[in-house]
């Protein structure tokens, strides 16, 4: 069959319909198929269609659209349209119009959930294998899942993980699918009774979306959310107080448990059948929460005793009798168990010291009088603000910080001038964001005019410095509130004392620092918080000198109960070591490993993983090292200790391919590690050296098409001027050496520039002519060095004449190319093969007087060489035997008269690579190397990230 012709389709979208216009190049007729949500359309024409645009966003009325012809068969398309979608068609000329009209009365929701029917009640689960399959898509990532039989399923986000959870027994054959493309992290599979899933690590901003079809479920991840259902969720709570929550799904499902392998808590999983029909909020009571689900349910339990249950289309989420959400006791009751004192110090704002003995449910107690109190004060504007402002001093005194926020939330609402004015309700919104870790959000109120002299403000503006590292301002704030510290609870006292105290340390103020740590150790209220001192303590007396005695403080802390503190005293204890050289980092790696996995979060993993980094990167194992840095790094983008490690792994990456730790690895595996990490490349002269070492290295090895890659990309993004014709030079000899001429053509034509040195036009002009040569446009080659008089010229000219086989022409310059040597100097191999092609040419064209004068010249030059028999023979003259001069005219025809030029431009690519590796081997410094400002290139797409070499690039073939 002939080329099929092209045809695009169009999309229009109307109020009363959705059309959907094939364009086509000669007439085309469509014969539609409408069964159920499926419709088929066959085209009468084979086409190559581009339905790209038609698939990624489907339109309304279409859930998926795919084409299930064959290359070069007539098109043929199946779309997945909404529950009751209409049909109507029409051709008009070249075009084929498909009209898409929405059901009677709307969409049949009734049909939509048959598309993928859900098991039957009591079904039990499905046994067998999954098999896995995936796309990575440019925005989005697409998992399809198939089993043996229609299988419910749920997914979900919890915590910094998508999961992809089925009522199946039996495994999931991931097939090699180890990590997700390069956008998410390695797979788990985790599995409880009953039930088996993907466990995927993604960022919080990767949403999830299922599709069912038949045995298969489709998952998107990717920044949107596909459409779908959301099931009624409710709490009902009867006339005593008994409650439950409630998610109405419509159809019939089952309730799993499974253990989360991250946190160790169980969870219970609502699974169903299709199509997808999910939660869409947060819904949470104190015994239990109700987490949004793009399919299915998962429900956290938060006390003993919660039961989950799935009947006649309905999960229930209750405990015990029921008692989820219990009524409040009468106010009555609660205000009898109340002292009038506690009321009125309640209201009147006392001191946050002048209440810390209170038990929990003392606490519980007098938060639900404070809360009655401030809902009698409603939320309209100019209402009374008095018991919200109490409640907030109070919720926050107990450490209750989003609580407080929306306390005061509501104060703005009801007199939204405080916010401006009152300086009370700037320092708790301030002081509530310092406690939750908003840091940005604080400092706004916390440096309002009306607070600048305030102690207390002073106080929280140093302890946010002192959590962004900033220490000078941290310790300058702190000193400046020091007479507001009795305002404040012991617990932050003491908090306030060690900010002060690691300020004064990171600062060399040591007797500044002892006396904070001590003030913190007597005003900690509980054995947490003197344990962190203690850990101050021991920072202390290393820093002045005595690691012996800070290294058994540490040791004694590393075993204490807290989790945090024993983790931290670990982790210093293993820098003091590494510090002193008593540890080797081998011997680090082990512990390190098993701490970043101990603790999570915080400025304390980052201090783990910069640590495990520096061990990796002092044992060679460069990736580890990179990836482990990078993964901590992208978990927490806006800490300041994470702007450290991105510029350790800056620095890591320009002793890689900046200093020549990369020359002891392979080639192709720098090459890999430069693709996975080149968004650390350094922009400037550093990073285009990085740049042409490496492709200098891997012309050193003949991998030719990967040299090529790199310095294409910053010929046609990055370079201009001079720098992007030296470039282009030198990728057109890569391209000449890898044999594709037309390559290295279109590199020379894109990057002439005006007023280049003459040099470099002299070797551009040359690479031309050689492209041209290897084209066949042997006179076009000859033209273009017409008027050079350089021996690479020359060499050109004779090699048209030759490969035209113009014999007169080709001994003419084949001459002349021998009689620009140095006639004081021995003929060279390559002077030697130019005498010999001399010879042949001469003899082919008959010039027997030629031969004779040739013979007498170089005679004596030939003699005893490799080239001698050959000469002997041709010297004979025109009466040689015809299959001998042809013989020989073949084996001269396999050199290059350009390989000398040729070698030259591959020698100068590669010396600095060359030294570089020579250095590196002798521990010397790399060699130093010229450059023009180069960005580095983007990493390659996944998956192609290092195109196989061909037979040309092999080490081997390129000999």
């Amino acid at each position: 069959m002939a080329s099929a012709p092209t045809a695009t389709v169009s999309i229009g979208v109307q109020p009363e319909y959705t059309r959907l216009a094939f364009q086509f190049e000669a007439p085309t007729t469509v014969t539609p198929l409408l069964q159920g949500n499926r419709l088929d359309l066959r085209f009468s024409r084979a086409a190559d269609i581009d339905i790209a645009e038609l698939r990624s966003t489907p339109p309304p009325l279409v859930r998926e659209v795919r084409r299930v012809s064959a290359a070069g068969a007539p098109v043929r398309l199946q779309l997945v349209l909404d529950g009751g979608v209409r049909q109507r068609q029409f051709v008009d000329g070249n075009r084929v119009v498909v009209d898409l009209l929405p059901p009677e009365g709307g969409v049949d929701t009734t049909v939509a959930d048959n598309q993928a029917p859900a098991p039957a009640p009591g079904h039990a689960p499905v046994s067998g294998t999954a098999h896995v399959g995936l796309v990575e898509a440019a925005n989005d990532t697409r998992i399809s899942v198939t089993w043996p039989a229609p299988a419910r399923a749920a997914a979900f986000r919890r915590g910094e993980a998508i999961w992809l959870v089925f009522d199946a027994t039996g495994r999931i054959d991931l097939a090699g699918v180890a990590r997700v493309g390069r956008r998410h992290q390695d797979v788990q599979v985790v599995q409880g009774e009953g039930v088996i899933g993907l466990r995927i690590p993604a960022p919080p901003d990767v949403l999830v979306s299922a599709f069912a079809q038949d045995n298969t479920w489709t998952f998107t991840l990717g920044s949107h959310a596909g459409v779908s259902t959301a099931a009624p969720l409710a709490r009902e709570v009867n006339a005593e107080g008994q409650g439950r929550l409630t998610a109405r799904f419509g159809r019939e499902g089952t309730v799993r448990w499974i253990r989360d392998p991250e946190i160790g808590d169980r969870i219970a999983v609502a699974l169903i059948g299709g199509p997808a029909r999910g939660i869409d909020t947060r819904r949470a009571t104190l015994e239990a929460a109700v987490l949004p689900a793009a399919h299915g349910a998962v429900v956290e339990p938060r006390a003993d005793g919660v039961t989950v249950a799935f009947d006649d289309g309905v999960m229930t989420v209750s405990r015990g009798d029921g008692l989820i959400a219990a009524a409040a006791p009468a106010q009555s009751d609660l205000e009898a168990g109340l002292s009038s004192a506690l009321m009125d110090d309640a209201l009147g704002g006392a001191p946050l010291a002048s209440r810390q003995n209170a038990n929990l449910a003392q606490v519980r107690e007098h938060i639900d009088l404070l809360l009655r109190r401030a809902a009698e004060e409603g939320v309209r504007e100019g209402a009374p603000v008095e018991a919200r402002m109490a409640l907030a001093r109070y919720l926050l005194e107990n450490e209750l910080a989003p609580e407080a926020l929306g306390a005061l939330r509501i104060v703005a609402i009801n007199q939204g001038e405080l916010v401006e004015i009152d300086p009370e309700y700037r320092l708790l919104r301030g002081a509530a964001n310092v406690m939750m870790g908003r840091l940005s959000a604080a400092q706004a109120d916390l440096s309002a005019s009306a607070l600048v002299n305030n102690p207390s403000a002073a106080l929280w503006r140093g302890y946010a410095a002192a959590q962004r590292q900033d220490w000078s301002e941290a310790r300058r704030e702190l000193e400046r509130g020091a007479g507001g510290l009795e305002e404040h609870p012991p617990g932050w006292r003491a908090r306030f004392e060690m900010a002060l105290a690691q300020a004064a340390i990171e600062l060399n103020d040591y007797a500044a620092a002892e006396a904070a740590a001590r003030a913190a150790s007597a005003q900690a209220p509980d054995q947490t918080l003197r344990l962190q001192a203690r850990l101050i303590e021991a920072r202390l007396a290393n820093a002045r000198g005595d690691a012996t005695r800070a290294l058994t403080m540490l040791d004694e802390l590393s075993h204490v109960r807290d989790e945090e503190t024993a983790v931290r005293a670990r982790v210093e204890a293993i820098r003091i070591r590494r510090a002193s050289g008593v540890m080797r980092p081998i011997d680090a790696v082990e512990p390190l490993e098993a701490l970043r996995f101990r603790w999570r979060g915080n400025s304390t993993e980052l201090a783990i993983v910069g640590m495990l980094g520096e061990a990796y990167s002092e044992l060679g194992r460069w990736r580890e090292a990179l990836a482990t840095m990078r993964i901590a790094a992208d978990r927490f983008p806006n800490d300041p200790a994470a702007r450290h490690l991105r510029a350790d792994m800056s620095t890591l990456f320009e002793r890689l391919f900046l200093d020549g730790e990369a020359d002891r690895l392979e080639p192709i595996q720098a090459l890999g590690l430069f693709y996975e990490f080149s968004d650390l490349t350094p922009v400037g002269p550093n990073g285009d050296r990085i740049v042409r070492l490496l492709s200098g290295r891997l012309v050193h090895v003949d991998l030719l098409e990967q040299a090529a890659q790199l310095l294409q990309h910053q010929v046609d993004e990055r370079l201009e001027g001079q720098s992007k014709a030296q470039v282009a030079a030198d990728l057109a000899a890569i391209y000449l050496m890898d044999h594709k001429p037309d390559r290295a053509l279109v590199a020379l034509a894109s990057s002439r520039q005006p007023n280049m040195p003459q040099l470099l036009l002299a070797d551009r002009r040359i690479l031309e002519a050689r492209a041209l040569l290897e084209l066949g446009r042997l006179d076009g080659a000859a033209e273009l060095v017409e008027r050079d008089r350089s021996e690479d010229a020359q060499r050109v000219r004779a090699e048209a004449a030759w490969r035209a086989r113009d014999w007169p022409r080709a001994a003419a310059e084949l001459r002349t190319l021998i009689g620009m040597r140095d006639r004081a100097q021995p003929l060279d191999k390559s002077g030697r093969q130019a005498v010999l092609r001399a010879g042949v040419a001469l003899t082919l064209a008959g010039d027997e007087a030629g031969v004779r004068a040739l013979y007498r010249d170089f005679a004596g030059d030939m003699a005893n060489t490799d080239e001698a028999d050959a000469f002997e023979m041709v010297a004979a003259g025109i009466q040689a035997d015809g299959a001998a001069i042809r013989d020989v005219a073949r084996a001269v025809a396999r050199t290059d008269l350009l390989d000398r030029f040729m070698q030259r431009q591959r020698a100068r690519m590669t010396e600095e690579a060359a030294a570089a590796a020579e250095a590196q081997a002798q521990g010397g410094p790399a060699a130093p190397a010229p450059g023009a400002p180069m960005p580095a290139p983007p990493a390659p797409p996944a998956e192609a990230a290092l195109p196989a070499p061909n037979a040309r690039n092999t080490p081997q073939a390129g000999a």
